[in-house]
């Protein structure tokens, strides 16, 4: 599994607090696992962000793998 190498990158964490999903606006309960988007500070359901969470993975691994080649 791919560590996170930039700050802004979206993460699967454990939620902190009580929040709202930033898609569809149902609660968030602490404990939960959500996908955290750092640079919006917006916290979502696995299920609401998992299809956009799982594109913006693969757009960091092109993007790495793309910019190898320049180094």
């Amino acid at each position: 599994m791919r560590t996170n190498k930039y700050a802004g990158e979206p993460r699967q964490i454990i939620a902190r607090v009580n929040c709202k999903c930033h898609t569809c606006g149902m609660p968030i309960k602490k404990g939960e696992e959500i996908i955290y988007w750092p640079n919006g500070k917006h916290p979502g359901h696995l299920k609401c962000d998992e299809a956009d969470y799982r594109f913006s993975l693969a757009s960091f691994e092109d993007e790495e793998r793309y910019n190898q080649h320049y180094m």
